[in-house]
């Protein structure tokens, strides 16, 4: 008996009970007493479990009662007000208690909060991040342990193809990032279906324990934003992301109506070689607005779960994103000045601001003081000045950074970081390095994979960074179902005879 909690309980229980349609058996009941007579009466004890009665004519209702040893006699009628047949559950088991639906919206940083969002018509995202976490390495190992138990028992509750964008799947991963505390040992499982999330928790599980487990860090690394200039490119670059993610389609598509009326051609049939391409991604008028569109959109997409730099640099063309992202160009204004040769120019009407937050200069290898302006002198001279690479990573080691993020297509500055860390540093282990976007392993990648984006916030997650999971499924519409409970590692403290 939960005593004084009893109540509340039995008003918890009816309500859910309403809500799954059925009504579940009494616990524990046998025998009726014999001191009533039950065939006369309107009443009888569930025995079994039972669809809750429906009636097109009002909505479902129930009493509870509640009695006080002291004298106590409550009495509370619950009305539903809605229907009882929600198709999404089952009380049989096959799927988990499921909670209300939960439209997920979608969240742009402040500078950019603005931009029109597309929020239906997206690709399903073929990639999910289970998070688990918890205080030890064993009781990581134990839940990883709990979660293939549970999803062998729901095997039969998956779509045919079982891929990660299945409803039962998409709201495990949800319930587990929005819905459970998330501690210092931490292993995130990224998974394509549910094959791929079966093998990742077997190996997890069967992990052996080792001397050098560790927590991850007590409090968030600082991060920085890496901004790459002429890297890597392809036909395709950020297309998975732009189908299937709402703060990725913003930024391009208000970059792609910027570049329509400077040139009336379209970025977008370049960038991801589209039938109609005006324009080769070779040609660096046409690699400069892609790349730095594509920058600003991952830099978007971070902020969208949670994840925002503490300090920012880019080298060559990557700086003009850097300076997006710290506040001193407009996402417009950049936009422009990437697709035009005289930077002075293009400048003219321009607002340029002091950084909001720390940026490192490419050319100057050091931060830029709040009372400095990049202006249209800056960036024209931008083109002819070395860059001072090395001088940006000691100042990178200097302010205490613990991880790197590569914005843009491939992974080139974060090697490049950590080769020149070890050298100015010695010994001291540098930052750990997240690519945001890399090259399909594949031709024909399916849209929505996102090209390594998943895999680089769980990276954040284990690395020990805050991550908002709502980010990871913007747009869609998800319930918190039960999930494995955790695996307390419980022990005994009797007092020893003296």
């Amino acid at each position: 008996h939960l005593e004084s909690a009893a109540g509340v309980a039995g008003l918890i229980k009816v309500v859910l009970a309403m809500r799954q349609g059925a009504i579940p058996r009494h616990l524990h009941f046998r025998d009726p007493s014999p001191h009533l007579d039950w065939d006369r009466l309107p009443v009888r004890v569930v025995s079994e479990a039972m669809d809750w009665p429906r009636n097109s004519d009002r909505p479902p209702r129930a009493g509870i009662s509640a009695f006080g040893i002291s004298g106590t006699n409550a009495h509370v009628v619950v009305e539903g007000y809605g229907a009882t047949d929600d198709a999404s559950v089952g009380y049989d088991g096959a799927q988990p208690t499921a909670g209300a639906p939960h439209p997920v919206a979608v969240s742009l940083p402040e500078a950019i909060a603005g931009l029109p969002v597309v929020e239906n018509g997206l690709a399903a995202r073929s990639t999910r991040f289970l998070p688990l976490s918890a205080k030890s390495d064993a009781a990581l190992r134990a839940l990883a342990g709990r979660y293939l138990a549970w999803l062998d028992a729901h095997a039969g509750a998956f779509s045919p193809d079982g891929s990660a964008s299945d409803p039962l799947l998409s709201d495990m991963a949800w319930t587990a990032g929005v819905g459970r505390s998330h501690f210092s040992h931490r292993a995130g499982v990224v998974f394509r279906d549910a094959r791929s999330l079966g093998e990742r928790l077997k190996a997890l599980a069967e992990t052996e324990a080792e001397a050098s487990d560790r927590p991850g860090p007590e409090t968030a690394p600082k991060v920085a934003f890496a901004y790459a200039g002429r890297t890597g490119r392809w036909a395709g670059m950020g297309e998975a992301l732009y189908e299937s993610e709402p703060a990725v389609r913003a930024v391009l598509d208000r970059c792609e109506e910027v570049l329509r009326e400077a040139r009336g051609a379209s970025l977008l049939d370049v960038m991801f070689g589209w039938s109609g391409s005006a324009g080769d991604l070779d040609d660096p008028q046409w690699e400069q607005p892609a790349s730095y569109a594509l920058q600003c959109a991952l830099t978007a997409l971070w902020s969208s779960v949670g994840v925002r730099p503490g300090l920012v640099f880019g080298h060559g063309l990557g700086e003009l994103a850097a300076a997006q992202a710290a506040g001193v160009l407009g996402l417009e204004d950049g936009m422009r000045l990437a697709s035009r040769h005289d930077p002075e120019a293009a400048l003219e009407d321009v607002v340029v601001s002091p950084p909001s937050l720390a940026m490192v200069s490419g050319r100057l290898g050091r931060e830029v003081r709040p009372d400095e302006v990049l202006d249209g002198a800056y960036w024209s001279r931008r083109a002819d000045a070395p860059e001072s690479f090395d001088g940006c990573v000691e100042t990178l080691a200097s302010s205490g950074i613990g991880v790197v993020v590569e914005i843009g297509p491939d992974a080139v500055p974060g090697p490049a970081v950590a080769k020149a860390w070890s050298g100015s540093t010695g010994d001291e282990p540098g930052p750990v390095v997240l690519s945001s976007l890399g090259r399909p392993a594949e031709p024909d990648a399916v849209a929505g994979s996102g090209g390594g984006f998943v895999e680089a916030v769980a990276g954040a997650w284990e690395a020990g960074l805050t991550v908002s999971f709502a980010g990871l499924f913007a747009g869609e519409i998800r319930r918190r179902i039960s999930l494995p409970d955790y695996p307390f590692e419980r022990r005994r403290h009797w007092i020893g005879k003296p």
